[in-house]
């Protein structure tokens, strides 16, 4: 017994184990469990933050707040600039034990590694699979973050509501009509979201169809004139919101947009801020607000 005891009591004054974590830009040494995480990409925030894990530092944080909302950002975590030109002084007092980057950002990759073991991990990328790229950014954050049995409860749960929300939307009277989902940029012009999307994902998984198969952009989004959508008045109408009250009137004042048979039908909805670049939470919250807004028609 006293062997043991003396074994055991060697072991835990071992110093923890490196662990070399894989990720877009190579491989980057993690001497322990990070504790202090700074994350640089609105979708990895996202992440962290469903895993159980509060970030020490994000970027642009009140943006999150605006568009991605879900899961809550703590008041205590720190904004550390922009998602662009983070504040290298600030990040290097902050001294985190990690730092979570898209691919995006990889012109600063150096710079930040530096300060910090600096892991890339991008949801949305030339595979155009973003569903897909966030499960295992989740599976990969979990491994890092030690929180394994967290992450595979969100993949599961995101699977399971998409699904359970896709059959009640099939079983409903506009569920067999395909959807569009679109971002007005001004009164004449609008991207559609489709291949590549966060959108055509969800979808997807629900089992709907999007009325949307033109070429897409690495993000999953076509930039196009409001008449194309006079090619898909069978649809119903999506629209990426809130609309301020200017854009509205916009809308209603446009003959073309009044004359479409999705308007006239009363098939035309309005989301709330959803960020649409982002990962599971993000389409959680897609698919709860096409399934409300959807059944309840």
């Amino acid at each position: 017994m006293k062997k043991l005891i003396a074994f055991l009591l060697a072991a835990l004054a071992l110093p923890v184990q490196a662990m070399m974590v894989k990720h877009e830009l190579g491989e980057t040494e993690l001497t322990e469990t990070p504790k202090k995480v700074v994350a640089l990409d609105w979708a990895l925030t996202e992440t962290v933050l469903s895993l159980g894990v509060t970030p020490e530092g994000v970027a642009d944080e009140d943006g999150y707040r605006t568009w991605v909302g879900e899961p809550k950002l703590p008041e205590s975590v720190v904004n550390v600039g922009s998602r662009r030109e983070p504040n290298l002084e600030l990040l290097a007092e902050i001294k985190p034990d990690v730092i979570l980057i898209s691919k995006h950002m990889s012109p600063v990759y150096q710079q930040l590694s530096a300060i910090a073991p600096t892991l890339v991990y991008s949801i949305y990328s030339e595979s155009k699979t973003p569903m897909a790229n966030a499960v295992s950014v989740t599976e990969q954050l979990g491994r890092v973050l030690n929180q394994e049995a967290q992450a595979k409860a969100v993949i599961e749960a995101t699977t399971a509501r998409l699904k359970q929300n896709g059959d009640k939307v099939l079983a409903s009277a506009s569920g067999q009509k395909p959807l569009m989902f679109v971002r007005f940029i001004n009164d004449k012009t609008l991207r559609i979201h489709s291949e590549g999307s966060l959108a055509q994902d969800t979808m997807t998984v629900m089992g709907l169809k999007n009325d949307w198969q033109e070429p897409t952009n690495l993000w999953g989004f076509t930039t196009a004139g409001i008449e194309k959508m006079a090619e898909h008045q069978s649809s119903n109408v999506m629209i990426f919101g809130p609309l301020t009250a200017d854009e509205r009137q916009k809308l209603t004042a446009s003959p073309l947009w009044q004359a479409m048979a999705f308007t006239r039908s009363d098939a035309v909805y309005e989301l709330p801020a959803i960020w649409t670049f982002g990962g599971l939470v993000s389409a959680q919250r897609f698919s709860d607000h096409i399934t409300q807004l959807l059944i309840q028609n």
